[in-house]
């Protein structure tokens, strides 16, 4: 049967009305009065109250005579014909229909929309109450006071931009509010200071509508098109403001009679299930009530894929090439961390010896997906934002000489568009409660991608880190003691013993040059925070320091003041009143440890060609060991920055050395030694051996040629500054 529409609380009544008194139909009343001055025809059902939400030209809209209905005064043309009819049948007897309790006519049955008399009564009359509905000013008297200047557009056809006061191609909503505040402080019934009339009510109505058509994005591109019209074939003609108007409002009825659709399914989904019950003559329930409730799956929520990006916007705003090529590792390891849970699940691979995987030949995707839709779309959602991430990173380091997501750009753009296309098309999956072939073949493709993918990125991290390892001994090597050479530049070091300057003793700089001739270090000094210090200031500034005045002029004034001295930016020091800080190199061991550390433990993929037993038992040593050499240099390190770098240069290196060998024997490459620190003294210019050919013979003329040219010039420089100071000294 048909679900009564007061029982879905949309305005036509509340749930659970009391029926009418024949007990065949529930009374739906609107939830207003008549309006002022008029009752309730005698025999009928009530008049509801044609005043709603302040909409002007409803109260008086009925004559109130026996007979009839008269149109409303402020009623647009066309409207009271149309709804006489509604409004009539049913209600009084003798007048367009019959007395209550009476059958209705065969004439009466015949219409268009056969049903009861109450609810045709209510569907009339939400349309001709209903705020979207196109309304006209009414006409005012003689003591009509006069239209405001300010309100005048609502009633000209000035079209909506005009009228406030904005852009149409850069829309601004704040300009629209100010506007809209600036008009209703002149048409709100309840600032105007007096008791409003009908066309004070109408023009209200008139700002509310423009108002809602103008902020709401299809409404305002509905009422454009029509009121300026768009060029070409398939455009259509300027019709101007009024029938633009009508054209927005006509499609915000349809939107709003979409929503409820939508609530009557939901209401029936509550009351019935969606799968209704099938039961036998005798009323028994065949086979098993596997009704689903709407409770069970959320239909209308959690099933889009759509995902808030803001936090990766923010983070991704203002970042340098240099910095996004520090967070790419963190972006791999964020792939290889999301994307675990989907390929190691027991459906998909099988486990195999020292914490390795092998892909199914053939994964049961359809038990998958239908054994928990939810929890795979939850990782796929976070798999998607980790490989959106990483793609944009590909993008923006494409030209980047450095990039280390060189050659994975295709496979990962396939594994973000599959896992997008993936996610909408699951939505379909779980509002219906079963999945199709469509898809099992989607995602058995995207599991193949990111598997590959998984593969690459595993295997280039592991790369990067064994790299990372030999370089770490190029960085931390020339900052232990005996280096046999200078401190490199970027150093970080610590003033200290400085005699002409105690006031610097213990502050940090950055090595920055070396004099070869005056043997010095070029410090830059950090600054300082330039912050206020002292918080406990007190809150009222006329106490601010009373008691500090006091005391000095107890203890008699002291006249000596100590002379601050202002600090440098840069400062020259001699090689033994730097000390170098070794806590920048020993936090990027110990985050290559840790790194190292999480990949040893991160589940690799083997074939089903391979021995997975005799991959882990070759591999499991060296990685170790790999671990070990980190660890002891990291710790080494640790020992040095407390304050015993003397005793630790031989055990930090012996680790760096040991953590190289072994890294250079992983990536199948021969162990180079790391170069020589920065001398001490300037090294002789470079010879050039001189060949006997014609190309040399003609160089060496043009750079004789070129010196003699400069010697001459300087000459002629050296004479004119002597005439001048003989002429000088004439004078």
């Amino acid at each position: 049967g048909m679900i009564p529409l007061g029982a879905l609380g949309g305005g036509m009544g509340k749930p659970g009305a009391a029926a009418a008194p024949d007990g065949s139909l529930p009374v739906m009343m609107p939830p207003m009065g008549p309006p002022p001055g008029m009752g309730s025809p005698p025999g009928g059902v009530p008049v509801p109250d044609m005043q709603m939400g302040g909409i002007p030209g409803m109260q008086g809209f009925m004559s109130g005579q026996p007979g009839g209905l008269g149109p409303a005064p402020g009623l647009a043309p066309g409207l009271a014909p149309v709804l006489a009819p509604g409004l009539t049948q049913g209600l009084t007897p003798g007048v367009g229909g019959p007395a209550p309790g009476q059958p209705l006519s065969a004439q009466q049955q015949s219409q268009e929309d056969p049903g009861d008399a109450l609810a045709e009564l209510g569907k009339t009359a939400a349309e001709f109450l209903d705020p979207l509905m196109p309304i006209s000013i009414p006409s005012a008297g003689e003591d009509s006071r006069p239209v405001p200047k300010q309100v005048q557009c609502l009633e000209d056809g000035t079209d909506l931009f005009k009228m406030f006061d904005v852009d149409m191609n850069r829309f601004d909503a704040k300009v629209v509010k100010k506007g809209y505040h600036r008009m209703a402080a002149y048409v709100h019934p309840d600032k105007l200071g007096r008791e409003p009339t009908a066309a004070d009510k109408a023009r209200f109505t008139k700002l509310k509508q423009a108002y809602t058509v103008i902020m709401d994005d299809q409404l305002r591109a509905m009422y454009r098109q029509h009121c300026y019209g768009i060029a070409g074939s398939g455009g259509c003609p300027a019709q101007g403001h009024i029938v633009a108007l009508t054209k927005a409002l006509e499609m915000g009825r349809d939107l709003r009679k979409m929503g409820e659709d939508r609530a009557i399914v939901l209401h029936k989904a509550s009351e019935t299930g969606w799968q209704p019950t099938q039961k036998d003559l005798d009323g028994r329930t065949k086979g098993v009530d596997a009704r689903k409730q709407a409770h069970q799956f959320n239909l209308f929520g959690e099933i889009s894929s759509s995902e808030d990006d803001g936090e990766l916007e923010k983070e991704r705003r203002g970042l340098t090439q240099e910095q996004i090529l520090q967070k790419s590792p963190k972006y791999a390891d964020s792939f290889l961390e999301k994307v675990k849970p989907i390929l190691l699940d027991p459906k998909v691979s099988v486990a195999a010896a020292g914490g390795a995987f092998t892909m199914r030949v053939e994964p049961m995707i359809m038990d998958y997906l239908n054994e928990n839709p939810k929890t795979v779309q939850r990782h796929l959602r976070k798999t998607r934002t980790a490989v959106k991430q990483m793609n944009w990173a590909m993008t923006t380091l494409l030209q980047n000489k450095d990039s280390p997501w060189r050659g994975l750009e295709v496979r990962g753009s396939l594994v973000e568009h599959g896992s997008a296309k993936f996610l909408e098309i699951m939505k379909s999956g779980i509002a219906i409660g079963k999945f199709s072939q469509v898809h099992e073949e989607d995602f058995g493709k995207l599991l193949d991608n990111l598997h590959r993918l998984y593969m690459d990125i595993f295997e280039r991290r592991g790369q990067e880190l064994l790299r990372g390892a030999i370089g770490a001994e190029r960085l931390v090597v020339h900052l232990l003691p005996d280096s046999g050479g200078r401190l490199p530049d970027g150093t970080r070091v610590q003033l200290q013993e400085l005699k002409s300057r105690p006031d610097l003793n213990g502050k940090g700089g950055t090595i920055n040059g070396w004099d070869f001739s005056l043997q010095r270090y070029t410090v830059e000094i950090d600054k300082e925070d330039s912050k206020n210090t002292d918080k406990l200031l007190p809150s009222n500034p006329d106490f601010m320091g009373l008691e500090d005045v006091e005391d000095a002029d107890d203890d008699g004034g002291d006249d000596t003041t100590a002379l601050q001295l202002a600090v440098p930016k840069k400062l020259m020091a001699l090689p033994k009143n730097v000390h170098v800080d070794l806590d920048p190199p020993k936090k990027r061991l110990e985050g290559l440890l840790k790194d190292w550390t999480s990949w040893m433990t991160r589940p690799h993929s083997v074939s089903a060609s391979q021995d997975a037993e005799a991959v882990a038992a070759a591999l499991e040593a060296p990685l170790k060991q790999m671990k070990d050499h980190l660890h002891d240099a990291a710790s080494a390190l640790s020992l040095g920055a407390a304050g015993g770098a003397d005793l630790i240069d031989f055990d930090c290196r012996e680790a760096l050395q040991n953590a190289r060998n072994l890294a250079a024997k992983l990536l199948g490459e021969e162990p180079e030694e790391p170069p020589a620190p920065p001398p001490m003294n300037e090294p002789p210019p470079a010879i050039v051996p001189f060949k006997d050919d014609p190309m040399s013979r003609v160089l060496k003329e043009a750079a004789e040629v070129a010196a003699a040219g400069i010697e001459i010039k300087q000459r002629k420089s050296r004479s004119r500054g002597r005439r001048k100071s003989r002429s000088r000294s004439r004078r």
